[in-house]
């Protein structure tokens, strides 16, 4: 039995059925703080491998190569996912992947060892999300997670309004079966990696401004722009409370305590 999968519906396609454009809407915004990040790794040899964990359309990963590659790196770049056709779709987004594991993140032999593992937007999909960062420390030397905060008063809102609907909704759409707050997010990841930077950026400022059709369905809602520019409101004034009352991600950086 499979204990720490990523669901099987993603690998039954529901995320493209439920993502049509890959995210690809959000990959410059996401990158501009994944690069926040990479920009305070320092890795002290020439090569640097990257092991891309349910990397989704590839194009944030290929942005992460491109990012190291200009600075003079090598690149050895491999890619994990539960889903042969979405390692079919990153091998063809992302130019810099040489090996690809068709596997549960359990089922890749421990002796595999990278520099830096991405896990963006991953282990709120993985049942058991101890095991997983246990895993990744254990093969990892750095890890970079994006961890959606779904546990904000926004949310719990929502969830109110829905009847208890709201967080059945993102498990049935978007195959999410843990959902964070703010400060379990920054526990989890404290737990198996010593963090080096994290970030929470103004998500509701990217889609209001961000010209997508995804993002104009969002805006036409009377209810979801109201807390949009609300959200946007308390993120420039009253910073210190938008991880616990906007919806958004944490980014975070770490070094694996497996060595330590």
């Amino acid at each position: 039995m499979k204990i720490n999968k990523i669901e099987d519906t993603f690998n039954e396609d529901t995320y493209i059925k439920h993502n049509s454009t890959l995210a690809l809407e959000d990959v410059e915004y996401k990158f501009s703080y994944i690069k926040d990040l990479l920009d305070n790794l320092i890795i002290k040899k020439e090569e640097i491998s990257i092991l891309d964990v349910g990397g989704g359309g590839g194009f944030l990963g290929k942005k992460v190569a491109e990012y190291f590659f200009s600075k003079g790196y090598n690149i050895k770049f491999s890619a994990l996912d539960v889903s042969g056709k979405m390692l079919e779709i990153q091998k063809k987004n992302n130019s810099f992947i040489q090996s690809t594991y068709n596997c549960y993140l359990e089922d890749l032999p421990n002796n595999k060892s990278f520099d830096l593992v991405l896990m963006i937007d991953v282990i709120e999909h993985i049942k058991d999300r101890e095991y997983a960062s246990k895993k990744i420390s254990k093969i990892s030397d750095y890890a970079l997670y994006n961890i959606p905060i779904e546990v904000n008063a926004f949310d719990i809102l929502k969830n109110i309004y829905m009847k208890n609907g709201y967080y059945k909704m993102q498990n049935e759409t978007l195959g999410h079966v843990h959902f964070f707050s703010y400060f379990s997010a920054k526990k989890h990841f404290s737990d198996y990696f010593t963090p080096i930077i994290h970030r929470f950026p103004n998500y509701a400022n990217h889609i209001l401004y961000c010209n997508t059709d995804e993002f104009d369905q969002q805006r036409n809602n009377k209810l979801r722009r109201y807390e949009l520019k609300i959200s946007d409101f308390i993120y420039k004034y009253l910073r210190i409370l938008a991880p616990v009352i906007n919806q958004g991600s944490l980014f975070l950086l770490g070094k694996s305590k497996n060595g330590e």
